[in-house]
């Protein structure tokens, strides 16, 4: 469904429907504004893109350049609306974040070993990413950190 979805840089009039979708998925959706802001203001490096069902915004990612490497950058987030889960708004998505990064050479995605991650971790693997390690009780007593990896150049 090559024209269902839509990809474009983030809009601060897209907060509102982000905040349900990260309330869903991710974390607080009060949360974005402030994330958002640099980005949307023009400061700083970080990269926000939104896909779009419809001129609908159904999900959105998030990446930063990790400091102190050469075209490392780490994907921070990647949330779709639950009603469009498998339907391609998330490979989307990570093709966008990819085509936003230009030159950088490596993408780092980490998420977890819990349950309610594996659908998460089965898409990375699915699109090309490769797991390189777990960190136990990173997160937290019983949350490791699990960290892939996806060479782009």
């Amino acid at each position: 469904m090559p024209d269902l979805y839509e990809t474009r840089d983030a809009r601060t009039s897209d907060i509102p429907a982000l905040a349900v979708i990260a309330d869903a998925t991710l974390f607080p959706g009060e949360m974005l504004g402030d994330m958002m802001a640099p980005a949307l203001t023009g400061e700083g490096d970080d990269i926000w893109r939104v896909v779009c069902k419809y001129d609908t915004p159904v999900g959105f990612a998030f990446a930063q350049p990790e400091a102190m490497t050469q075209g490392t950058w780490n994907l921070r987030a990647i949330a779709t609306d639950p009603a469009v889960h498998g339907s391609g708004a998330g490979t989307a998505l990570l093709a966008a974040v990819e085509a936003a990064l230009g030159d950088a050479r490596l993408l780092v995605i980490d998420t977890t070993q819990t349950e309610d991650q594996a659908r998460a971790r089965r898409f990375y693997a699915a699109r090309g990413c490769t797991h390189v390690a777990t960190i136990p009780g990173f997160f937290g007593p019983d949350e490791d950190k699990v960290t892939f990896i996806k060479t782009l150049t």
